[in-house]
């Protein structure tokens, strides 16, 4: 039987047979100011929680950005990284490396360096889509981000959240069109509009060997507690509609 870990919110637990299986990378797409990265360290903390070792990559904020906004969501990181389960940091990638075909190896060194090898059981990299920023070659992209999450699922054994900007109003679930072929699941996040004003909304699109429900449901974010679901969209759809 295939060994799950719990997403840390525990309605999605129960829409994908108990959580996430145990090693494999999972995308989390949605447009920008949806909630990933709140999704991401969710999903860390109750590794943290468990006391496991987890790792957080951002590439697009400061690393000292994202704890001080989970502190002002009532999370408080610091603990965890004095204590060492937390390896928190941040890598940039300059545009004319990209351009000049810079080798996967060199993130993949990275990680090694800043973890010192050290055994890790969750790994977010937030958003995957600035490793590639820049770069002209599309298929180049494609191969770059393919040999990424091959050595994570091969060399770490890690569980990967990998978070994916997408342009509003579009229907992709990637930017490069690659990453929802390589995860072995997709969790959308989203908004639509209702009566007036926004709801947030959340779909599970993909999860191998695993019956999923696909209901769209809508969701909050709430101090203390992260994401936190609410009623299926359609029941807030008919109630906008009169119950027609």
């Amino acid at each position: 039987m295939l060994e799950r870990i719990s997403t840390g919110i525990s309605k999605l637990d129960e829409l994908i047979g108990g959580g996430f299986i145990k090693g494999r990378t999972y995308l989390i797409a949605g447009e920008t100011g949806v909630g990933k990265t709140i999704f991401s360290l969710q999903y860390i903390l109750y590794g943290l929680k468990n006391g496991e070792n987890c790792v957080y990559v951002s590439f697009d904020e400061r690393i000292q950005n994202v704890l001080t906004g989970a502190a002002s969501l009532g999370w408080n990181f610091k603990d965890y990284v004095k204590q060492g389960n937390l390896i928190p940091f941040e890598i940039r990638l300059r545009t004319e490396d990209l351009r000049h075909g810079k080798e996967s190896k060199a993130f993949i060194n990275a990680i090694a360096r800043y973890t010192r090898n050290k055994p890790i059981s969750r790994l977010v990299l937030d958003p995957i889509s600035a490793l590639a920023q820049g770069a002209g070659d599309l298929m180049w992209v494609r191969e770059y981000v393919r040999e990424i999450v091959a050595y994570l699922e091969e060399e770490l054994g890690c569980t990967t959240l990998v978070t994916c900007d997408i342009p509003t109003g579009s229907n992709s679930l990637s930017r490069y069109g690659v990453e929802e072929f390589l995860a072995s699941g997709i969790i959308v996040l989203g908004l639509t509009r209702i009566d007036g004003k926004h709801v947030r909304t959340i779909y599970v699109r993909k999860m191998r060997w695993t019956p999923i429900d696909m209901t769209m449901y809508t969701y909050d974010i709430v101090p203390g507690e992260g994401i936190v679901f609410g009623p299926p969209l359609s029941e807030l759809l008919k109630s906008a509609s009169g119950g027609l």
